[in-house]
């Protein structure tokens, strides 16, 4: 249903993200505030570092300014030049609000535990991030930090980079076992852990995922689809169970990022196809990196404009 009307109204789209990133700051502001920060447990991620930050901007004359919420947006603004220029402007826009919202609704919220027990702390701060995270990630959109270096280097090489977060949170385990005893690196594990599963239960945490859609209008759904993805597609000849009516199944290799502009190309083309979604474990062959996608898009393109001129001449 929401697709359907996504693909009906375009600007809906724009709205529902950012009503997402609205969403999501104030999850993860309420998160740090009230869960994580009161109970000396990190987040994951840039958030994480900038959290270890304010352990020593508070002991300065600057600890008012250099917040958790100012040190996320300034520890982002590079990272967000970087996304500019390889993940463009739209993904950079809706990432920048994610960002400043989140670092906004930290600054809002008041530093209060509601509980003294970390392990509740540790629970309750990695589900209510690993919700906004989810959501975020279920529109099409990015919470910034790490995410940002993955996505660069996934689409620059192929390979998922996951071990680039694990480092990067290791690092911050070890400063919080270091700060306040390593069993408060373990409460730490279980909220970023927690947060992790959360976020699969949203939406996968898979790099690759594999699509098939059955439809009576295959022509227009992989025209529609073609207009929104650089994705190969592969016709199955499939038949109803109980009608026996003939019709295709159209399956589709994709990677989590581009899941929600599929669903809006198969709405706009065929609103009462089937979807299915799955999680690949491996695909080998030519999948390609987003930077390969607009370098066949340019040629194509090409291809097009010169057969346009001789079709004139």
């Amino acid at each position: 249903m929401l697709n359907r009307i996504i693909s009906e109204k375009p600007w809906a789209n724009t709205v529902l993200q950012i009503a997402a990133a609205i969403f999501a700051s104030i999850c993860f502001g309420f998160a740090l505030n009230v869960f994580l920060i009161p109970g000396n447990i990190y987040s994951s991620g840039v958030t994480g570092i900038a959290q270890l930050l304010t352990v020593f901007t508070n002991q300065t004359q600057f600890a008012a300014f250099l917040t958790t919420g100012t040190l996320n947006f300034i520890l982002n603004v590079p990272l967000l030049i970087l996304s500019y220029y390889r993940l463009g402007k739209n993904f950079t826009f809706m990432t920048l609000i994610v960002v400043a919202g989140i670092s906004i609704s930290a600054n809002l919220f008041p530093v209060g535990g509601i509980s003294e027990n970390p392990l509740l702390n540790a629970i309750t701060g990695g589900v209510v991030s690993g919700l906004g995270i989810g959501v975020t990630i279920k529109v099409g959109m990015s919470t910034g930090g790490t995410d940002i270096i993955s996505i660069v280097i996934s689409r620059m090489t192929g390979m998922n980079v996951g071990s680039l977060s694990f480092i990067i949170n290791l690092f911050i385990m070890a400063a919080a076992g270091l700060l306040f005893g390593w069993e408060y690196a373990l409460y730490t594990l279980i909220s970023i852990y927690v947060g992790s599963r959360v976020v699969d239960s949203i939406h996968t945490n898979e790099q690759v995922l594999t699509t098939f859609i059955v439809t009576n209008q295959t022509e227009e759904v992989m025209a529609s689809i073609f207009n929104k993805i650089v994705r190969g597609a592969t016709i199955l000849e499939g038949q109803g169970g109980y009608s026996k009516d003939k019709r295709d199944v159209v399956m589709v290799v994709i990677n989590r990022y581009e899941i929600h502009d599929l669903q809006i190309a198969v709405a706009e083309a065929d609103p009462n196809a089937f979807v299915n979604i799955i999680q690949s474990t491996k695909v080998s062959g030519r999948f390609l990196s987003r930077d390969q996608q607009k370098s066949l898009r340019k040629e194509v393109a090409q291809i097009e404009l010169e057969t346009t001129n001789t079709n004139e001449n």
